[in-house]
């Protein structure tokens, strides 16, 4: 068994970390950083668009994290143009280095009109840990936690963008249950889900962020803190 360290960053998109709370997470000295969908955007070019100058900062942007923290980031995702199409890709670094990459496969509302669907799911390895990658709509196609056990991941970092629904709590918890403690039995693995915190620039968004192993959900926020921009500091059992 190995006690992991994770940090999830659950801001608004397309913000800055501040100096306090990269300081706090220095402190805490994470194996892991995880990042929501579409954090690593220019929010005037919005979550569809891309250049090659804002591709080359937001890369830059990961690297830092990942060296600044001397742990892994999972960069949340970015718009990555590649040999003309646009996809929504999530970017892996290592204490600065890069490990690789996964591109979202099950687009969801109006990324079907501007992104293209990635075709491979990736794992990956640090501190003798495989893990895999998958992002926000990719928990809604059921193959994906097959394939990430069949791959030997034992923690699946999911950046997500969640639109808001009119819920109870209780409904919240129940569809949280369902979906993820039963994507953390398909798998065999620790899932840990980072989301994206309401702005001006998003303003539907409710941050649902959460841990969640075969048997429970571990750690979730709390229904009042689903605007709440939080740098959460969690201790994981694998």
């Amino acid at each position: 068994m190995k006690k992991i360290r994770v940090v999830l960053i659950q801001k608004k998109l397309g913000t800055r970390v501040l100096h306090s709370e990269a300081e706090e997470i220095r402190k805490y000295k994470p194996h892991f950083v995880c990042f929501p969908e579409y954090f690593f955007v220019n929010i005037n070019l919005g979550n569809h668009e891309q250049t090659p100058h804002n591709f080359d900062r937001q890369m830059k942007r990961i690297e830092i994290f990942s060296r600044n923290f001397q742990s892994v980031v999972i960069g949340g995702t970015v718009p990555e143009m590649s040999n003309g199409d646009l996809y929504n890709t999530s970017f892996v670094f290592d204490k600065g280095k890069l490990l690789g990459y996964y591109r979202k496969q099950n687009l969801f509302h109006t990324e079907f009109e501007n992104i293209k669907s990635g075709s491979e799911y990736k794992v990956f390895t640090a501190y003798g840990i495989r893990f895999g990658v998958l992002i926000c709509a990719d928990v809604f196609k059921m193959e994906s936690f097959v394939e990430m056990k069949r791959m030997g991941a034992k923690l699946i970092f999911i950046p997500t963008f969640s639109p808001k629904k009119e819920e109870t709590v209780e409904e919240k918890y129940k569809r949280d249950n369902q979906i993820y403690v039963q994507s953390a039995r398909l798998s065999d693995a620790v899932i840990v889900k980072v989301c994206g915190v309401k702005s001006e620039f998003k303003e539907f968004l409710q941050a649902r962020s959460l841990i969640a192993n075969k048997k429970e959900i571990i750690y979730r926020v709390n229904p009042d803190e689903e605007e709440k921009e939080m740098i959460i500091k969690k201790e994981i059992i694998l």
